[in-house]
């Protein structure tokens, strides 16, 4: 029996939050395609599975611990609207800073084939109804 998008979601962040990246990509599939909207540093476009590693590798680099926790999921057909706030931790500070994001992503046949990170509440949503036709 397959897993639903919502439940793929949030098995993705769970994964991620434990740390165990191979296991959160083997949810992508191979040529995911990520977005990330200003004004993230890192805002742009990554294509497949090694320039998202990277790209998580260096939002990584700044923390001694990372960990996304899901506030809310909304699907619609394929599509997911997760209200996440990630939670990290300083490196070497042990600061604990706390960022919302409203993230989308596409999950056909099982697998994100789309991932798009907003850290603005409208531009989350609007892109949501865009995508799913909610």
């Amino acid at each position: 029996m397959s897993e639903s998008p919502d439940d793929l979601t949030r098995l993705a962040y769970a994964r991620y939050s434990a740390g165990d990246l191979p296991g959160m990509l083997d949810l992508f599939d191979p040529t995911v395609e990520v977005v990330v909207a200003p004004p993230n540093f890192e805002s742009g476009t990554y294509h497949g599975h090694t320039e998202y590693t990277a790209l998580l590798q260096r939002w990584g680099a700044a923390w001694d611990e990372m960990r996304v926790e899901p506030r809310s999921l909304e699907a619609a057909g394929d599509w997911v609207l997760a209200f996440v706030e990630y939670i990290g931790l300083g490196k070497g500070s042990s600061v604990e800073v706390t960022q919302p994001s409203w993230e989308v992503s596409h999950w056909p046949d099982g697998l994100c084939v789309r991932y798009e990170v907003y850290w603005v509440r409208d531009e989350g949503l609007a892109a949501f109804a865009e995508r799913s036709g909610a």
